[in-house]
């Protein structure tokens, strides 16, 4: 396998905002084969001199722009979970120690990734960035297998892969369309990549309202639930001053209700925990909706715990490896059993579905249709689907993104129910660029926390850890997907006092992060304590500054890490994230030029910031894990 079993060609084009778009189309060249032969490995189709991809969409010599070698790199990340943020020089995604638990391994790589020295991995859409210049890589192709790049800094070199292990060639046939170009500032770049990607997608969350929005149990209750205390939230979240009542239902707007992990009697065994839903959950849904909300459950469909009884009638529908050991998908304590003499892998650890057989997927379908026609649920959340990319040894042979696609496919075209009742999905935990054709509404991040950080998971240098940090992180580098690629889900705000650590100052920069630079507001907190009139108080203040920001959208530019400027696409608003543990001091030129403005005044609108005099404007001092937003006079 080697680059020169690919046919390149190259069609140029301007787009409606005014750059110049480079396609390369990639075809499988046959011609010098004698044996038709499965991938083995990662196919490497192309390698790119930056300097001469440069040139070649603007037909000219790169200028003095992209001469400097200090550019910033936007990587995207494999799945929801991966890292998603921008890399400066020098830096590179943390080395995950996996000696305690390499199943989380799992969850950043692209299956079969063979580190090479010198070179940072990305995925499906990257970018290198000189200052405000952008030079755009984007796989851009339909049903071919995900695309990873290699960037060597050192040589200014990009190689260019696809995963399609298990895949045989025919000739001519299409193994993916890299489609490139520059955009000068982040407004550009965000109006060419909704200009690539259908956007006629969304249409499908119409019935969502503008900003889908409503409560989920998860973030409070995790997976200890039942029908009581879901039926007292039920009742509580219209009754209580609460985030979703005040932004949503009192505004006569669309409220998503959705039950998270916890109802099914195993991972894998979605049956119903009659111990915790004595009655099903077709009556929780007939309360639910006649509340007015949208009833949404939580599903896992491609993975399952091994103890579970429908996984040991079924073992002939488990993906096994070379040896005939199932591929293990990941570590959770709660879904796998501890480590002994049956334990068929590491401890803990949960298992993927082969998902090339028909009667798995037919098994898959019964279960979203149950969910949707029996049940009465309108929003799925699919979760772990990341476990579908997972190579095996699968019963009909062929490529994971293959199955995985088919798997999908299926599944979303279930848009209405029988009665007609429009269906959403959420994808989570899934690979990008293989998923955002049937997931519209996606997360495109870790899941958040309660507490800013994990410490443990981050001693690790987990990247996919569940962290209020962490998540937005992702949130702000993956900003420029929103309702582009994804009407981007960037997890849950919090607002609640007990059983959270997060101070009021990063309460509302999570709040204000998710708002501005997301597609959905979910909230996790107990609806029946939000009583007090300190956590009344913070709720009316972030809807206050939701009122006023409602109708702009913002761009953010990271200045170094963990400090971000924000703007406006009206220039009417500027500002300064900081995710660092350190005062950052922000210049009003400095900000105004990041939005494009000449030098002008600032009237603070949040941020507990402290303004100092300077000969040429005030200068701004922003706290550590706080947001600063002000209104350009």
């Amino acid at each position: 396998m080697s680059i020169a079993q690919v046919k390149r060609t190259a069609v140029q084009k301007t787009a409606r905002t005014g750059v110049q778009i480079l396609t390369y189309q990639y075809h499988f060249d046959a011609s010098s084969d004698t044996v038709s032969c499965p991938d083995t490995a990662h196919r490497l189709i192309d390698y790119y001199p930056v300097d001469t991809l440069i040139a070649e969409i603007t037909g000219a010599a790169p200028d003095a722009r992209f001469t400097p070698s200090d550019y910033v790199f936007e990587r995207t990340g494999w799945q929801s979970w991966d890292a998603g943020w921008e890399l400066f020089e020098g830096e590179t995604v943390p080395k995950y120690k996996t000696f305690p638990i390499p199943q989380w391994k799992n969850y950043i790589d692209v299956p079969g990734t063979v580190p090479t020295k010198d070179n940072e991995l990305g995925q499906f859409l990257i970018y290198l960035r000189w200052g405000d210049t952008y030079l755009v890589l984007a796989a851009t192709s339909d049903h071919t297998p995900p695309v990873q790049y290699r960037l060597n800094r050192r040589e200014r070199t990009i190689a260019t892969e696809v995963y399609a292990n298990g895949k045989t060639w025919t000739h001519d046939e299409l193994t993916t369309e890299i489609t490139c170009f520059i955009a000068e500032g982040y407004f550009q770049l965000k109006d060419t990549i909704r200009e690539l990607f259908r956007t006629d997608r969304f249409d499908t969350l119409n019935f969502l309202g503008k900003r889908p929005g409503g409560w989920e149990s998860w973030y409070n209750h995790y997976n200890t639930i039942d029908e009581k205390l879901i039926l007292e939230d039920l009742e509580s979240l219209g009754r209580t001053d609460n985030l979703i009542r005040l932004m949503y239902s009192d505004k006569g707007q669309p409220v998503v209700f959705q039950i998270d992990d916890g109802w099914q009697q195993g991972t894998g065994q979605w049956e119903i925990r009659r111990d915790r839903f004595p009655e099903g959950l077709a009556p929780v849904t007939e309360k639910i909706r006649g509340k007015g909300y949208i009833p949404g459950l939580w599903i896992a469909p491609f993975i399952f715990d091994m103890r579970t009884d429908f996984i040991q009638k079924h073992q002939d529908w488990i993906l096994r490896d070379t040896k005939g050991k199932p591929v293990v998908a990941g570590f959770n304590p709660s879904w796998g059993a501890a480590f002994g003499k049956n334990q068929p892998a590491y401890p803990y650890s949960y298992f993927v579905l082969d998902l090339s057989r028909d009667d798995v997927l037919d098994h898959i379908d019964h279960v979203i249709t149950r969910a949707i026609n029996e049940w009465g649920f309108r929003y799925l959340k699919l979760d772990f689907l990341f476990a579908g990319m997972l190579n095996g040894q699968f019963a009909n042979k062929g490529a994971a993104y293959q199955w995985y696609e088919r798997a999908v496919a299926r599944i979303t075209s279930h848009t209405t129910a029988d009665n007609g009742d429009p269906v959403a999905f959420l994808g989570c935990g899934m690979p990008f660029e293989s998923s955002y054709r049937y997931f519209p509404l996606s997360r495109i991040g870790t899941d958040t926390k309660e507490h800013w950080d994990s410490p443990d998971m981050k001693f690790l240098n987990w990247v996919g850890r569940p962290s209020a940090y962490v998540s937005m992180k992702d949130t702000l580098g993956h900003a420029f997907w929103n309702e582009s690629i994804f009407l981007n889900d960037p997890d849950v705000v919090f607002l609640r006092k007990d059983n959270c650590s997060l101070t009021d100052s990063e309460k509302e920069l999570l709040a204000l992060v998710n708002f501005l630079f997301g597609g959905q507001i979910m909230h996790s907190d107990d609806p029946a304590k939000a009583v007090s009139e300190e956590e009344i108080s913070l709720t009316k203040k972030i809807l206050s500054l939701y009122q006023v920001l409602e109708n702009e959208e913002f761009g953010n530019i990271s200045i170094e890490s963990d400090i971000y400027y924000i703007f406006s696409r009206s220039r009417n608003y500027v500002g300064v994230i900081n995710l660092s543990e350190a005062d950052y001091t922000a210049a009003t030129p400095d900000l105004c030029s990041a939005a494009k403005l000449e030098n002008s005044e600032i009237s603070p609108v949040c941020g507990n910031v402290t303004p100092l005099d300077a000969a040429d404007g005030v200068i701004w001092v922003v706290p550590p894990h706080s947001i600063f937003v002000g209104k350009v006079q």
